[in-house]
């Protein structure tokens, strides 16, 4: 009789980050600091970016990449201040892992958003063309 096998097939857990879940939360105060951080520093050097862009007169890869990019990275930071509240100071028991990935969702969906109606939000907050 033909017996099936189980296939040592690695599953997906909340548990793990690409084999750093042990340094990860070992210091959960640093996954804040440096989480937040990126945020920040990320739409500063997409400033920075933008800025030299428009120097060289590429003005379309601004409005389709880059601005996008950072409305949703300002966004990610103003919407992932209440669930990190809640999970980290809240929940004592959340993991840094776990932080991480509702993170990563929530700039997900902040990406998707912001690069599928980004010509509806710059009409709703004035921003004119350049």
């Amino acid at each position: 009789m033909y017996c099936l096998k189980k296939k040592n097939i690695m599953e997906f857990s909340f548990k793990e980050f690409f084999g750093y879940e042990e340094q990860i939360n070992a210091h959960p105060d640093l996954v804040l600091m440096y989480g937040f951080a990126a945020m920040i520093f990320g739409v500063i050097a997409l400033a920075f970016i933008a800025f030299f862009l428009r120097k060289l007169g590429l003005i379309a890869l601004i409005d389709h990449f880059i601005a996008p990019l950072m409305c949703a990275l300002l966004l990610c930071l103003v919407v992932a201040i209440l669930p990190t509240l809640v999970l980290y100071l809240l929940a004592n028991n959340v993991s840094g892992v776990k932080l991480i990935y509702c993170w990563i969702t929530i700039f997900a969906g902040m990406g998707f958003f912001c690069f599928s109606n980004y010509a509806s939000i710059r009409k709703y907050l004035n921003i004119s063309k350049r």
